[in-house]
C-alpha cells in the first residue's frame, strides 16, 4: 500500500496527468473497436434474408443505432430459426452480451470524466450536473482495455455465428 502522505503535489499532478493520457488513449482505442463492432452489426442486418433486401439497406442504414441493430439481429434469429431453438439461443446469448457492452460504451462516451487525485483510476459521472445523487463509476485502465477487447470479441463472434448459422 502506498503512503500517499509522502507524495509531493508535483508527483501527484504528474501521476494524474499520466493517468489521464493513458485513459484518453484507451478511450480512443474503444472508439475504434466499437466502430468495427457497429460496422459488423450493419453487415449482419444488411445481409439478413440471405441478402434479398441488400439493395434497399442503404436507405435505412443511417437511422439504425446499435441498440436497434442488435434487436433486429435477435428478432430475426428468433423468427428464422424458431424461438427457443439452439441456434436462436446462441444469437440471444450473443445479443445479451452485445447490449451490455453497448450500455457500458454509452457510459464511457457520454460521461463527464476526471482522474482520481492520486492517478490510480478514472472517474466517470454519467448523470448531468446538479443531478443528485450523481451516478459515479470508477474505471481502471484494465477496465477500459477490456471494453475494447470485448468489442473485438463480440465482432468476431458475430462473424462466426453468421458463418455457422446464416439467415
Amino acid at each position: 500500500m502506498e503512503d500517499f502522505g509522502s507524495i509531493t503535489i508535483n508527483e501527484m499532478l504528474q501521476r494524474r496527468e499520466a493517468a489521464e493520457l493513458e485513459v484518453s488513449r484507451l478511450i480512443g482505442k474503444l472508439v475504434f473497436s466499437y466502430s468495427r463492432f457497429v460496422t459488423g452489426l450493419h453487415y449482419c442486418v444488411a445481409w439478413m434474408n440471405l441478402g434479398r433486401d441488400l439493395d434497399t439497406y442503404g436507405s435505412i442504414a443511417e437511422d439504425l443505432v446499435a441498440a436497434t441493430l442488435i434487436k433486429k439481429i435477435e428478432r430475426h434469429a428468433a423468427g428464422y430459426f424458431g424461438e427457443g431453438s439452439k441456434r436462436h439461443k446462441k444469437f440471444a446469448a450473443w445479443t445479451e452480451r452485445a447490449h451490455a457492452l453497448r450500455e457500458k460504451r454509452n457510459i464511457v462516451m457520454h460521461a463527464s470524466w476526471s482522474i482520481e487525485a492520486y492517478g490510480r483510476h478514472a472517474i466517470a459521472v454519467s448523470t448531468p450536473v446538479f443531478v443528485d445523487p450523481p451516478r459515479v463509476i470508477t474505471f481502471s485502465a484494465d477496465d477500459l482495455l477490456e471494453l475494447s477487447n470485448a468489442c473485438d470479441r463480440l465482432t468476431s463472434e458475430l462473424y462466426h455465428l453468421r458463418r455457422a448459422h446464416p439467415f
